[in-house]
């Protein structure tokens, strides 16, 4: 081993295990293992964290790991990057916990430990254990009003069920004929 390969080494080993666990957007409960000291995020298909967020430019952030700190940096992108909430306009350094918002997709830095389980509090929905998981319908920002839509519509259904019952009924007792339901129409 040559002395550049046994320095590479050190620095890529000095790199503690990490990973971004998506916590709300299209990908919830997905989370993406930080595999070198360097990597593109964004939509474009030669990122190595792939977005799929209408609102993530092509090339919108980059990790690197510096001098024992992970840093992300904006590359100029459209809709901005944000950590713990504050758009960022030069290189931050992050800290295990911290939030990275890019378009609608909100992650979490995560250090791992050798179990495999974050040092970080949270909570990775049970179907996200393997990259491509998706997470139960009650989790995350947007589950309120999904929630409310299924509600409205299992009612919207209900009704048509109720209204088309007594129509039956009506209509099988003789109690309304096809001239009455026309003449109700004013035809």
């Amino acid at each position: 081993m040559t002395p550049d390969q046994s320095d590479a080494t050190i620095l890529h080993s000095s790199r503690p295990a990490a990973r971004f666990i998506v916590k709300q957007g299209p990908q919830i409960g997905i989370f993406f293992p930080i595999t070198s000291d360097r990597l593109m995020i964004g939509r474009e298909e030669a990122c190595n964290i792939i977005i799929q967020d209408p609102e993530v430019s092509r090339r919108h952030c980059e990790l690197a790991w510096k001098e024992g700190d992970f840093v992300l940096q904006d590359l100029g992108s459209t809709n901005g990057t944000f950590v713990n909430g504050v758009q960022i306009t030069e290189p931050v350094k992050l800290k295990p916990g911290d939030n990275v918002g890019i378009g609608q997709t909100m992650m979490v830095l995560e250090l791992e430990t050798e179990g495999g389980a974050g040092a970080v509090g949270y909570e990775r929905p049970a179907a996200a254990g393997m990259p491509g998981g998706t997470a139960p319908l009650g989790e995350g920002r947007g589950s309120d009003t999904r929630r409310w839509i299924l509600i409205g519509c299992g009612c919207l259904l209900l009704l048509c069920i109720c209204a088309a019952a007594v129509a039956g009924i009506l209509w099988a007792t003789d109690f309304i004929t096809l001239p009455d339901v026309l003449n109700l129409g004013g035809v």
